[in-house]
């Protein structure tokens, strides 16, 4: 064998080895690079505060979830805890029978704290949706096509920003419950609360969104996809929408808190409550009518509230920090 053949062979053999498609399909894995939300995540847990927030507002989800497997008493159908001598009775302070203490009607508080987490979670993440699904669209729609379909949305949504809000929800839940319909007698206090909270809190959303979509409209990749034949509404979804959903996750966050508040609101004034509604609204109207009986009962049902909001403004200040791709390391 010539000298030149004993150099090919090795050569060969590591050329064989490299071209190995296993091994290249590795190689390319190991090179892939973490996405955003890696980087996101990565930011959101240098937070301590927003990892706290984000422990305490699981922690609440959980709760509204399981609460029926370990609360000592039924809230609603629960008998009065009439034996002073274990630390019930009415408006009993918080002992070991009662961490929480007991209502002006001999309740468990702290069965009624459970429970009312169902509600605040329920309200919160749907009228979030429900007016996320109504934003989302319009600004989506508006952005893109803008013009004078831009014109007549951003009308309608200046009409929905001058409403008073709250006040709006309000009417619109009391009137609803005092309707005559049997149909809309039927539907919960609660579901009819989330109908009005979602129907009148899109119109930031959908300013944000048209704003937001009418940047990332005029992008190449936008503009090489129409090229390719891409039809509107596949831009729309696929292009567009995806790249502009840093924001909307800050709003729909930050909206969660504002709809629980705002349900509280609702329920603590007695509209849209029911013998089979467990809120922590509720709990506070009925506790500022006991303040001098009874204090802890207002400083336990506000500060369910209270934290809940508080950590899930925190954590959606920390999510837009984490967002900012000027942020980017």
């Amino acid at each position: 064998m010539s000298s030149e053949e004993r150099e090919i062979t090795p050569r060969s053999s590591v050329v064989e080895e490299v071209i190995r498609p296993e091994e290249e399909i590795e190689l390319r894995e190991e090179e892939k690079s973490p996405s955003q939300w890696f980087f996101v995540w990565m930011r959101l847990r240098k937070n301590t505060y927003a990892t706290v927030s984000l422990g305490y507002f699981l922690l609440n989800v959980l709760i509204a979830i399981f609460y029926p497997l370990y609360i000592p008493n039924n809230p609603v159908f629960q008998p009065a805890a009439k034996d002073r001598l274990s630390g019930g009775g009415n408006n009993s302070f918080p002992n070991l029978r009662y961490p929480f203490g007991t209502d002006p009607d001999g309740r468990n508080t702290f069965s009624n704290i459970m429970a009312g987490a169902e509600t605040s979670m329920i309200v919160g993440f749907v009228a979030t949706i429900v007016a996320l699904l109504i934003g989302v669209s319009i600004g989506l729609i508006a952005g893109f096509y803008g013009g004078l379909v831009e014109e007549l949305a951003m009308r309608l949504t200046d009409i929905f920003l001058a409403m008073p809000f709250l006040i709006i929800a309000i009417t619109m839940v009391h009137v609803m419950l005092s309707s005559s319909n049997r149909n809309i007698q039927r539907i919960p206090p609660v579901f009819i609360i989330v109908i009005a909270l979602g129907i009148f809190g899109w119109a930031g959303t959908a300013r944000l969104v048209t704003a937001t979509v009418k940047q990332v409209a005029d992008l190449d990749y936008v503009k090489a996809a129409r090229v390719l034949g891409a039809g509107n509404n596949r831009i729309m979804v696929l292009h567009i929408l995806p790249n502009v959903l840093a924001p909307i996750i800050v709003v729909a966050t930050l909206a969660v808190g504002g709809n629980i508040l705002s349900e509280a609101g609702i329920t603590f004034l007695g509209i849209g409550s029911s013998s089979t509604t467990v809120s922590w609204g509720i709990l506070v109207s009925i506790a500022q009518r006991e303040l001098s009986e009874n204090p802890y009962l207002l400083f336990i049902s506000g500060s369910a509230i209270f934290f809940l909001v508080l950590a899930i403004n925190i954590l959606g200040d920390a999510l837009r920090d984490a967002l900012d791709p000027r942020l980017k390391e």
